[in-house]
């Protein structure tokens, strides 16, 4: 009799406690479970997601060509900016390094093909630093 007058017990106080007193913390309570790692990536995901490049001026074909060769040569960096946009109308990236090649439809910035035909803009990004 005396058990069952303390379970009883025990069960009021137990349901009373998580009815009046328990505070439940939600998300607050998973924190210390994401890894370094993955936050950073978050991070990192976010900054790329709000990104946009500043358009530079249209350039002719025979303009970028004319720059890229000569970059070619002299082994100067480049800056391209594709003509090409996501859904929130935001250019891609802009592509910086060594002209590296040019194949019969585009050229070779440290690895990466770029189209010509998507090209918007090509900067020669040794002379203005020089200048």
């Amino acid at each position: 009799m005396e058990e069952t007058a303390m379970n009883d017990d025990f069960k009021r106080i137990v349901t009373n406690y998580f009815k009046y007193d328990y505070r439940e913390r939600g998300k607050v309570k998973w924190n210390g479970f994401f890894l370094s790692d993955h936050t950073q990536s978050l991070h990192k995901d976010e900054e790329e997601n709000n990104y946009s490049e500043i358009k530079l001026e249209k350039m002719s074909l025979s303009e970028m060509k004319m720059i890229l060769m000569d970059a070619y040569l002299n082994y100067e960096k480049v800056l391209v900016q594709q003509n090409i946009e996501n859904i929130d109308h935001q250019l891609m990236r802009n592509i910086k390094g060594s002209v590296q090649g040019f194949s019969e439809d585009g050229v070779y910035i440290d690895k990466i093909h770029v189209l010509l035909t998507n090209m918007r803009s090509v900067k020669n990004e040794s002379r203005r630093i020089n200048n």
